[in-house]
């Protein structure tokens, strides 16, 4: 009898607590809430502004006709990032909820006064995930950045997130940072952090509805180049050509694709990297730092438009070996572009201070210097594997 008792007086408790218990302590109501996908950071008179991309939840549905922007834009000034966040209560009646935020961009003054002051805020606050994208708009505001109006997607900061993903795994100047990656470079030795660029063409066109309510589209944005750092500042940036260097050299490339001309013949062929991994080999040599890089690619031939004979071993070799040539130079001229910068963003320095910390220790101050003169060897291992359904040009193949 009494275990009936204590059976149902627990119970009983456990339904009252259900009854009382029933949500989340902090839960948030959906018509409470402005959620934010993108955050614009500009430094003006002195203050940070931030413009936050905002959903509207009237124009999400896709059967609806657009008759405005998918977003909304609110921008406010101060001191510091949560006071300016705190400001725009005076302007919108939800509370800004920043857990879904997808991308941070800097403009070029902020970039350059250094990121880690914003960028504390963003660590710091309990509701941001750290999964977000990073990147330094060229030539224009960040507040036009968020503003901006994309053509595919109906948030214009999931249109940047994902063609910036895409970007990355499939055209190698471009590199997609997460806010993760510039907290680990920030706090390792011997590794600068670097920042994709954006640039917006067209830019009135770009910040109206129409943009994207009329074909063809008149203004996009675009990727390219990597703003290079020194810690937390932007100290310079390095182009399309030689960008590929730090994707190569990071192992971040899952494909890419280049072109050059065809040996011993007019025209062009395009190869397509299909698997790249590079090794860091640090040396000493007569007390100074040195560096070896082995670099094991395969690649397939994506396109030929000269008359070449690919089923010929030696003409195949030939062509091998020019795609090896191209790729050595990409290399050469993205480290040495980088030296002349003085920013080590490939992590020779955190290669030294892993393998030989008591040298580190010594170099650490005057890394910088050691950089820019440091002897960096190319060891290419470089294959073609494939040249597609066809082996020859068109005009060459048999005809059936």
């Amino acid at each position: 009898m009494n275990s009936y008792r204590s059976t149902m007086s627990t119970l009983l408790v456990c339904i009252l607590l259900m009854v009382i218990v029933t949500g989340c302590w902090n839960s948030k109501e959906l018509n409470e809430i402005s959620v934010v996908m993108a955050m614009g950071i500009d430094t003006v008179d002195g203050q940070y502004e931030i413009s936050l991309q905002v959903v509207d939840p009237s124009q999400m549905s896709r059967n609806r006709a657009m008759e405005r922007s998918p977003t909304i834009v609110f921008s406010s000034r101060a001191n510091t990032l949560f006071e300016a966040l705190r400001k725009l209560t005076t302007e919108s009646s939800r509370k800004m909820y920043l857990s879904h935020l997808k991308f941070v961009i800097f403009d070029e003054d902020t970039a350059k006064k250094g990121i880690k002051k914003p960028l504390d805020f963003l660590f710091r606050d309990h509701e941001v995930r750290p999964d977000f994208h990073l990147a330094v708009v060229r030539g224009s505001s960040a507040k036009d950045a968020v503003t901006f109006v994309a053509p595919t997607e109906v948030l214009p900061a999931m249109d940047m997130y994902k063609a910036l993903n895409v970007s990355e795994k499939t055209w190698a100047p471009t590199s997609a940072v997460n806010v993760k990656d510039i907290l680990q470079r920030l706090k390792k030795d011997g590794i600068e952090p670097v920042l994709t660029g954006i640039r917006l063409n067209n830019l009135d066109k770009g910040l109206n509805v129409d943009n994207v309510t009329k074909s063809p589209q008149h203004a996009n944005y675009l990727f390219t180049g990597i703003g290079v750092f020194q810690g937390d500042r932007l100290i310079g940036w390095i182009e399309e050509s030689k960008s590929k260097a730090f994707t190569y050299i990071s192992n971040r490339v899952s494909s890419s694709v280049a072109s050059i001309g065809c040996p011993n013949s007019e025209g062009k062929f395009a190869f397509e990297i299909i698997r790249n991994n590079v090794r860091i080999n640090p040396e000493i040599k007569e007390s100074e730092p040195s560096i070896s890089l082995v670099v094991e690619t395969e690649a397939n031939i994506g396109e030929v438009q000269c008359d070449a004979d690919l089923k010929d071993e030696k003409t195949f070799n030939v062509f091998q070996a020019a795609a090896r040539e191209e790729q050595e130079q990409i290399l050469k001229e993205g480290i040495e572009k980088a030296q002349q910068i003085g920013s080590d963003i490939f992590g020779f320095g955190e290669a030294f201070h892993q393998r030989f910390p008591r040298e580190w220790h010594q170099w650490r101050g005057d890394w910088k210097q050691k950089f820019q003169k440091l002897e960096v060897k190319l060891d290419i291992h470089f294959h073609l594997k494939r040249v597609g359904k066809i082996t020859n040009p068109i005009d060459s193949e048999p005809q059936h």
